[in-house]
């Protein structure tokens, strides 16, 4: 008998740092993020579910989960799904992904390994598994528990910590993700204008320029603003702030993060400045 494969949209998070609850954001064919997410993985699971806050009292046009616990993260919601339903697989996937194709779950689902607790992406900028783009076999629900009555609540280290098949993107950008203002502009414009290979010449000031370990560099990049551009620096650097304290110029002129880049143009991005 085979195991079904259900998959698991998770939604319940905060959104603290968009201002607002991001499932509800449109970014393309005029779908919320949360109605193209039960969509994408309808596509490849026998049954698709909404990931919910235990005190969540929406209503929503679509099967929920209700987490069973408060405020322990992702993994309060794949422990959900396997109260559930613990005789199957679970495909998890966040909200926020508004890069993510039908294709590139279908070319994990092509190459799971059941005989793994685990199938998984590794991510393109630290070659680390990602979380929450994975398929999750029932026999990782064990270790599940227990890394959730320890209060071990790092979705990442738990996968890393379970037998697992890692494979590579087929789409690079399937997996980034929309936490910010900043982040949203970014999906629309390229989503709706499309994405094109970019020559940027890239200038670190003050800490960052530690933080990368170079003062500047050329990069090619499919970045459509200069917040897209931060966040692959972010990741691909270990860059140390956050946006909200970084100024950016874009040419020799200190720009908004929503400037669109053009091939060959200059970034120049600073720390905060001190001193009276």
């Amino acid at each position: 008998m085979s195991v079904p494969l259900y998959g698991i949209l998770l939604a319940g998070g905060k959104s603290i740092r968009m201002g607002c609850d991001k499932a509800d954001l449109v970014i393309v064919e005029g779908l919320s993020m949360r109605e193209r997410g039960i969509q994408l993985l309808g596509t490849v699971t026998a049954q698709s579910y909404l990931s919910i806050g235990e005190d969540d009292d929406r209503i929503y046009n679509c099967p929920t989960i209700r987490d069973l616990r408060k405020n322990a993260g992702p993994m309060a919601g794949l422990e959900s799904a396997f109260a559930h339903s613990p005789e199957a697989a679970w495909l998890v996937t966040a909200c926020d992904l508004p890069f993510l194709t039908p294709s590139t779950l279908k070319h994990l689902v092509e190459h799971r390994d059941p005989t793994c607790n685990a199938t998984c992406f590794k991510s393109r900028f630290d070659g680390k598994p990602e979380p929450l783009c994975t398929i999750y076999e029932s026999s990782s629900r064990a270790a599940l528990e227990q890394a959730l009555s320890l209060g071990r609540g790092c979705a990442r280290r738990f996968l890393s910590s379970l037998t697992r098949r890692e494979i590579e993107l087929p789409e690079l950008s399937a997996l980034d993700n929309c936490n910010r203002p900043e982040d949203l502009e970014e999906a629309r414009q390229s989503l709706n204008h499309g994405r094109s290979i970019k020559r940027i010449h890239t200038e670190y000031c003050g800490v960052l320029r530690e933080n990368a370990g170079l003062d500047s560099e050329e990069i090619q990049t499919e970045a459509t603003t200069a917040a897209g551009l931060w966040e692959e620096l972010r990741m691909s650097r270990g860059l140390s702030l956050e946006i909200d304290s970084v100024r950016v110029a874009v040419n020799d002129e200190f720009s908004s993060w929503s400037h669109q880049l053009l091939d060959e143009d200059k970034v120049t991005l600073f720390p905060p400045f001190s001193g009276g």
